[in-house]
């Protein structure tokens, strides 16, 4: 992770991390599926999915991907994103 995290620095890139909410989340499969295609998405580091709170936060590098790309892939999957919960960057 910090690799990974320190590569992302190197290039001049910020990490970024948006917290989304996300409707329509019921099971364990539901966390998965929606972590798995998010980190299919260029420029996603990390994806950690908390379903009780209903929500994916999401570290990414902002030169490569976007909060409203990152909810298309959501959304493909037959989720519902519901905007952003939290914004900082790293």
């Amino acid at each position: 992770m910090f690799k990974i995290f320190e590569r992302a620095l190197s290039r001049g890139h910020d990490i970024e991390t948006r917290r989304i909410r996300i409707k329509g989340m019921t099971t364990k499969q539901c966390e998965r599926t929606i972590k798995k295609a998010l980190l299919t998405k260029n420029g996603v580091r990390e994806v950690y999915i908390n379903r009780q709170e209903g929500t994916a936060s999401v570290s990414f590098d902002p030169a490569q991907t976007d909060v409203a790309s990152l909810s298309d892939v959501i959304m493909r999957k037959g989720y519902f994103p519901d905007g952003v919960v939290e914004e900082k960057t790293e």
